[in-house]
């Protein structure tokens, strides 16, 4: 998991377009975001990390946590990226 976990953020960090800041930590794959609206581009920034992630590992046997977190506020969401189906595990 945690090797998955780094690779996950070498992608990220290689074709994410949003200014960030991406790291690991505690089970969770982080993104700290700046100069947002942060309600109004958080659906894109999941949807962006989704299709990385997607694209690079879409035979993961892990699920993986994701948090996205705005540096100047007190924003935060959590979300689970699922597997895909038919993954054994």
């Amino acid at each position: 998991m945690k090797k998955l976990r780094s690779k996950v953020v070498k992608a990220l960090k290689k074709e994410f377009t949003f200014e960030c800041t991406i790291s690991s930590r505690m089970n969770q794959v982080i993104l700290y975001v700046s100069n947002i609206d942060f309600e109004q581009h958080l659906g894109k920034l999941l949807q962006q990390t989704q299709q990385i992630i997607d694209k690079h590992f879409p035979q993961r046997e892990d699920n993986l946590c994701l948090v996205i977190r705005e540096i100047e506020g007190g924003h935060q969401n959590i979300f689970k990226i699922w597997k895909p189906a038919g993954s054994r595990h």
